[in-house]
């Protein structure tokens, strides 16, 4: 049953429900202002300058309203919450004095008393947690001292109450049954693949697969990866990124990681390809041709020359790749892309990180990716294993 959301902000927050349309000065001026009549207006305005700041860098990267209203409307919502919830003195609790006792209370509030469905809970979690991830790393200095707008009485920094770790999200159906691969299986299975990388096919496999299991792309976006994507990190000399566009049709780019790239460009050279000559659009995962022929009905071309591999082809080639590594069962090719949330979540609790790796629209469905180990009290992942397979993010 789809949701319909009949929300009213009302007017005890102070929170107005509206999209900021310059960037925010710095919120911390806030502080040096003596015009306020108390340290919590203080703190009040101080709030609502990081939440601007926080919307417009969010409007930046992903270039939505829709988006940007889902995340202040999560946080009105908070907000507006806290406003009803009286502390011993009589006073209202503020967004810089809670706790995860509140959150999970809030969590409750929105599961039973307004019914709403587990997946929407957790989306309004995750937005919440991405401010108070950002305020929590938001940096100002108050007589040489330097501050954020999230501390204890003791003038500590506190950790953000909405984290995972503090809070378990509400449960929900479990995604199209997703096979993740275990450290151990991943060793197993780029094994094989190194042991192979020096024969033409071999070296498009493991470039292929290598790239799968390490940038968590969709099937469509990895094997309509193009050269002319691939550039160097200027802020990182010896990185590598890729650009593509996003929503509103800016331009963004996500971290290759070196041991893709190297795998890639080995690739290309046995293929009989120049990188330093090759056109921008030409793909890099094409068909081997055999017999003199290659057949090329479910092959995508460009101008360029060759078209690429097709994604029936990439499943095969994965299944085909975990039998030899002696991986019992079959996967989808799209296991690959939650074997990678899987393991970026637990290398960065940072939900929102996850879901600009993945191109997700939608914090909620990010959270489909990651909820298993939000859930899962015992840490199988070996990082040791992955640091064994030298993994990067």
């Amino acid at each position: 049953m789809n949701e319909v959301i009949e929300y009213n902000p009302n007017e005890q927050s102070g929170f107005a429900l509206i999209l900021p349309t310059t960037q925010p000065k710095d919120p911390f001026a806030a502080l040096f202002n003596t015009a306020y009549h108390s340290a919590d207006e203080k703190m009040h305005v101080l709030w609502m300058a990081l939440r601007d700041a926080w919307l417009n860098t969010k409007l930046s990267k992903s270039g939505s309203e829709h988006t940007i209203r889902s995340y202040q409307t999560a946080t009105v919502e908070w907000f507006d919450y806290l406003a009803t919830q009286i502390k011993p003195d009589g006073s209202t609790v503020k967004a810089w004095e809670v706790t995860a006792n509140h959150v999970r209370n809030w969590q409750n509030h929105l599961l039973n008393s307004r019914g709403l469905a587990p997946s929407s809970v957790n989306q309004r979690l995750a937005a919440c947690s991405s401010f108070y991830s950002f305020v929590t790393r938001e940096r100002g200095l108050v007589n040489e001292v330097e501050v954020t707008a999230f501390m204890d009485a003791n003038g500590n920094n506190r950790s953000n109450p909405f984290a995972g770790s503090n809070v378990q999200r509400a449960k929900t159906e479990r995604y199209g049954h997703a096979r993740i691969l275990s450290p151990k299986e991943t060793s197993m299975l780029v094994s094989y693949l190194e042991l192979h990388q020096n024969t033409l096919i071999g070296s498009r496999n493991y470039a292929l697969l290598l790239t799968y299991l390490m940038t968590g792309y969709r099937n469509h976006e990895a094997v309509g990866l193009q050269w002319g994507a691939i550039r160097s990190n200027r802020n990182q000399p010896g990185a590598f990124v890729v650009e593509w566009r996003g929503k509103g049709d800016k331009s963004q780019s996500d971290p290759m990681p070196s041991r893709v790239y190297y795998a890639i460009v080995a690739w290309l050279k046995r293929s009989g390809r120049n990188p330093e000559t090759m056109g921008s659009e030409e793909f890099i995962f094409t068909p081997i041709i055999t017999h003199g022929q290659a057949n090329l009905r479910n092959h995508k071309k460009t101008e360029a020359g060759r078209g690429h591999i097709s994604e029936k082809q990439v499943l095969s080639i994965l299944n085909n790749a975990l039998k030899g590594a002696g991986v019992p069962g079959k996967m989808r090719v799209h296991d690959l892309r939650h074997t990678f949330a899987h393991r970026f979540r637990k290398t960065n609790p940072d939900l929102e990180a996850l879901r600009e790796r993945l191109h997700h629209e939608s914090l909620a469905t990010t959270g489909i990716y990651a909820r298993e180990i939000l859930d899962d009290p015992v840490d199988t992942w070996s990082e040791g294993l992955y640091q064994n397979l030298r993994f990067e993010f």
